[in-house]
């Protein structure tokens, strides 16, 4: 294998290696933002348990202070009726007191059913806090782990990058530009072809005379795709 190809497969390895870094760089950003969007959903959660909570638990004190409201009324009724002298005036009386005694029963009815509802919404809030508490956790833990991995992609790219000068000083000028058109262009630049004419890049039999010139080892292009060839060996 000529040197050219050599040198030219070598500074390939490192740029590959760079560009794959750079995208997993690129895709760092995107998954630490996932796991964000996660946790706030998580959060949300807890807050509406929690509110749910708060919500049957103000609803419990509003029906208990009104019941309270209905027993002293109650009592003040029934301190007026002892002062009542007219039989329909007394009756009409106790007919207003037995109202607010139905009105207490009514609301005691409804009290029961809302510490039913507040002890499952207070259950399903502390077990919603507790899975809370360890997807956070977990999370925590992940987006420090991809925080670490992108430090060290970027020196691990800094230290590739530091490399290609001295390879690219390997490597003869007009090849290189050729070499670093191909690059840009997001395509594989130097290609192997294997022994039926077959371009590894674009997979696509090259011509006879491409052939020819690539057992040559001379600076030929595919057919195809015009990445750099070397024949494999």
């Amino acid at each position: 294998m000529r040197p050219w190809i050599e040198n030219l497969l070598a500074l390939q390895q490192v740029d590959m290696r760079i560009i794959n870094l750079r995208l997993r760089l690129k895709i760092i950003p995107r998954e630490i933002d996932k796991l964000n969007r996660k946790i706030a959903a998580a959060e949300a959660q807890l807050t509406e348990a929690k509110n749910s909570a708060q919500k049957t638990a103000h609803e419990i004190k509003r029906t208990e202070s009104a019941i309270a409201e209905i027993n002293v009324r109650i009592k003040q009724l029934q301190q007026q009726s002892s002062l009542i002298k007219k039989n329909t005036e007394y009756q009409a009386m106790l007919s207003q007191i037995d109202t607010q005694k139905d009105k207490i029963s009514d609301l005691e009815t409804a009290l029961l059913l809302l510490f039913d509802q507040d002890e499952e919404q207070r259950e399903k809030f502390r077990e919603t806090e507790k899975e809370f508490k360890a997807e956070k956790n977990n999370v925590s833990e992940e987006i420090d782990e991809l925080t670490a991995q992108a430090e060290e992609v970027r020196t691990e790219i800094s230290r590739l990058t530091a490399r290609r000068p001295p390879l690219e000083a390997k490597i003869e000028a007009d090849v290189l530009v050729q070499y670093q058109r191909l690059l840009k262009s997001g395509r594989l630049p130097l290609a192997k072809v294997n022994a039926a004419g077959i371009c590894g890049n674009c997979h696509l039999k090259v011509t006879p005379q491409t052939m020819t010139e690539t057992r040559k080892e001379t600076v030929i292009h595919c057919d195809n795709c015009s990445c750099l060839l070397y024949l494999e060996t």
